[in-house]
């Protein structure tokens, strides 16, 4: 079935207002390991339809529209789906909103390797030999997941916007297990996601998660009280969902977004301001892309400025619901620098370096936090103690009235921002 094909089935359909097709094609190139022996490799190819119909109608006098969506795949009885979805649409009753109209700018983003593109299977080689190249003391290699990922996506609306984009993705996935005597006791697992080869940077991160195995063996529960907490490594890819939530045209929408716009996000402030910007077209992000998901063209937002809400995250349909200005959902999370060094936030003891949660999911609405920490140190007098087991807990509000920013940048697949963030007066929970 191609597009065309979709395109004249639509068309036959009595009722339908304006329609999108999404064609996903994905070629996922797999080997797994165990220990350090090939177990399998396999290679996946997929190709599916996402069709979205929409149908305006009237309801006790106003202007709706009702919608849905449908995957069909290869065997699939097409027109039977679509009639389906159209009568599942008539029941629906959403605010009217309009898709993307042809002849949009898009900015020119590059998210294909071409080596990894070119040549899959030495590169998983490759990969594979950054894996097993670290010499690892009192660690076991349990197992692994490679994948080179090659994604492409073809987008059209009835509005006659046609768009396109590929991608590349390399995943790895894996387990390490440290020895202690006869038994394996310190377990550590890394997941590690990069569009390019050169950011995978795997070999280093085995390392860093061979320590985190052996520590896990004597790591103690942290001593409960009130502590400064500085957060790095794992902990910043969820540490400004809340902000990131409450800015979004969904939160305002449904009325549970406490940020105004051109008011402060954090009352009384006392520590640094937060920077927050979405960034589509980082070099290497992982969300880096042109377009949404409807085909509206995505660009630069700085949505949080020295501490106050300027622009709010809208994809189209809640940029026409609100009719404010469309600027397209997150794309790679960029926090702006501070002024101070990790080693000067660790420096002032006591204080805890969290790392890696089992967990870590502040509430969008409350932003209210419990975190389970799985690998972090106490740092007091100038030594540091491996800790796991017990939990953080607060408030983003409060917790970000008193937040420093490390001066070093690092990037994690789709986050650019400070390496460290410490905030003063954390609840930790342990023994």
């Amino acid at each position: 079935m191609t597009v065309q094909q979709i395109q004249k089935i639509i068309q036959t359909l009595q009722g339908v207002s304006s329609w999108e097709i999404r064609r996903l094609r994905k070629k996922s190139f797999q080997r797994y390991l165990i220990f350090d022996q090939i177990e399998s490799q396999r290679l996946v190819e997929t190709e599916k339809f996402q069709i979205t119909l929409y149908r305006e109608q009237v309801w006790q006098g106003q202007q709706i529209l009702g919608e849905s969506t449908v995957a069909v795949s290869k065997g699939d009885d097409y027109q039977e789906k679509l009639a389906s979805a159209l009568e599942m649409a008539s029941l629906v009753k959403n605010p009217v909103f309009y898709l993307p109209e042809k002849g949009l700018n898009y900015d020119n983003i590059q998210t294909v390797d071409p080596d990894i593109q070119e040549q899959p299977l030495i590169w998983l080689d490759r990969i594979q030999e950054d894996f097993l190249e670290v010499s690892l003391e009192k660690v076991k290699r349990s197992s692994a997941e490679i994948f080179i990922e090659d994604k492409e996506v073809f987008l059209m609306n009835s509005n006659g916007l046609e768009r396109e984009a590929a991608f590349s993705e390399i995943l790895v996935d894996f387990i390490l297990l440290a020895e202690s005597g006869q038994c394996l006791d310190g377990e550590s697992q890394g997941t590690r996601r990069a569009r390019f080869y050169k950011d995978l940077r795997l070999a280093d991160m085995v390392r860093q998660y061979a320590q985190f195995a052996r520590e896990a063996q004597d790591a103690s529960l942290p001593q409960s009280g009130s502590y400064p907490v500085i957060f790095s490594d794992e902990a910043l890819d969820t540490l400004f969902s809340f902000f990131v939530h409450q800015a979004s045209g969904p939160a305002c929408f449904q009325n549970w977004s406490q940020m105004i716009i051109n008011k402060p996000i954090i009352d009384d402030l006392r520590g640094e301001a937060l920077n927050l910007t979405s960034n589509p077209s980082l070099t290497g992000g992982t969300a880096s892309r042109a377009f949404d998901n409807n085909g509206l063209p995505l660009r630069r937002v700085e949505f949080i400025q020295n501490n106050f809400f300027r622009r709010r995250l809208n994809n189209k349909r809640y940029a026409d619901y609100l009719k404010e200005e469309a600027t397209g959902e997150l794309a790679n999370l960029e926090v702006g620098r501070g002024l101070h060094s990790l080693e000067s936030f660790l420096a002032e003891g006591p204080c805890f370096h969290l790392l890696r949660f089992s967990t870590f999911e502040p509430n969008p609405i409350t932003g209210a936090f419990s975190g389970e920490i799985r690998s972090g140190y106490f740092h007091q007098h100038g030594k540091k103690t491996a800790i796991k087991g017990g939990s953080v807990s607060g408030s983003m509000q409060k917790a970000f009235q008193r937040a420093y920013f490390s001066n070093r940048i690092v990037q994690r697949e789709s986050y650019l921002g400070p390496e460290a963030v410490r905030v003063e007066h954390l609840d930790v929970t342990g023994q």
